[in-house]
């Protein structure tokens, strides 16, 4: 008879996620939905909303949100800021669009055709080719090229949308990614020609979390600069750079306070950005043993692999951290120097 490993360590994980579950569950208020934005009775669907003021919200966002409740979690987070922000349409008349949009060509159906089969890849749902998620990723990249015209279609969507789809229908994948790009600053981060607004975020990010560190100076000396491996990270959200499940972390909290910062103005983000420069900031943090003593190569290696982040509590305890102590120094973005009171483990990069 197969064992399990670790069986008593499996019933005190499972305990303690349906405990979390509980919590969630307690702090949602449901909504009853025939449709998209209609009302109805008996039978309907069902979609959440939570007080994305709470600050318990806030406080269990940062531990983790539950995977059984994520995806409504984020869904729910976007559009409470759609809502307070007045900003994009609702949610039946995307669906409606994306279908219209569906039917018509578009000149980087190529490109994406390309791309499809090399997004995660190794998960069973994008496996086989024009079936399945390979389709479904394919018809909502499609849509979002044509919706969005200006930005087109770039590689690091297809990670997001894929994350997404695992979690959603391909419709509500498509009003998610249309969320994200108009209230989580992802359309100005894919700002073409030329990707000004992904060299406006990193030199956000250099300028005003990294200057004059210890890391800073060291990567600055061997002509390393953030284009070299923040490009990754920003344009695919961290996908293929850490692993999933901190990755989903990262993404809790970004779905969650990715709205303007009111005390930062400016600058190109408004603060937009924060989560995914605190989370650089920490990756960095647990790289630095390895990159003070890396020359060109090691630290290119280093960075631009896979990171194999070993405590992702650890790693959002840093990230956290960070972010709190951004928010405090405000005044003024370009402050130097990040103070913290968590550090992460000096090995989390190893080398190769």
């Amino acid at each position: 008879m197969l064992k399990s490993p670790l069986p008593g360590k499996s019933i005190v994980m499972r305990d303690k996620e349906n405990n979390r579950s509980r919590k969630w569950r307690e702090m949602a208020r449901r909504t009853t939905r025939s449709g998209r934005g209609t009302p109805a009775g008996k039978g309907a669907g069902v979609e959440w909303k939570f007080d994305t003021n709470d600050p318990k919200v806030i406080s269990r966002t940062w531990k983790g949100i539950p995977d059984c409740w994520r995806g409504a979690a984020w869904h729910a987070f976007l559009t409470a800021s759609a809502t307070s922000r007045g900003i994009g349409k609702p949610d039946d008349e995307l669906v409606n669009i994306y279908n219209e949009l569906l039917e018509r060509p578009s000149s980087d159906d190529v490109q994406i055709d390309l791309d499809v089969p090399r997004t995660i890849s190794y998960h069973i749902m994008f496996r086989r080719r024009y079936r399945g998620g390979q389709r479904l990723l394919f018809r909502v990249l499609h849509s979002l090229a044509l919706y969005f015209p200006d930005t087109g279609y770039v590689q690091g969507m297809a990670s997001i949308a894929a994350t997404l789809l695992c979690y959603y229908d391909e419709e509500t994948a498509f009003v998610m990614m249309v969320r994200l790009w108009e209230l989580r600053g992802l359309e100005k981060l894919y700002q073409q020609p030329g990707f000004d607004g992904l060299m406006a975020a990193l030199d956000e990010f250099e300028i005003g979390w990294m200057k004059g560190n210890q890391i800073s100076k060291k990567l600055t000396s061997v002509g390393i600069g953030p284009t070299a491996y923040g490009t990754r990270w920003y344009l695919t959200l961290f996908n293929y750079s850490i692993p999933f499940a901190a990755q989903l972390r990262v993404w809790d909290v970004f779905m969650l306070l990715g709205d303007p910062d009111t005390k930062i103005s400016g600058t190109h983000f408004n603060g937009t950005l924060d989560v995914l420069h605190a989370t650089s900031s920490a990756i960095l943090d647990g790289c630095k043993t390895i990159i003070l003593r890396s020359d060109f190569e090691d630290a290119m290696k280093n960075l631009t692999s896979f990171i194999p982040v070993k405590d992702e509590d650890l790693l959002m305890k840093v990230v956290r951290s960070e972010w709190r102590a951004r928010k405090r120094r405000f005044g003024p973005i370009f402050t130097g120097r990040t103070t913290t009171t968590t550090t992460m483990p000096r090995d989390t990069c190893t080398t190769t």
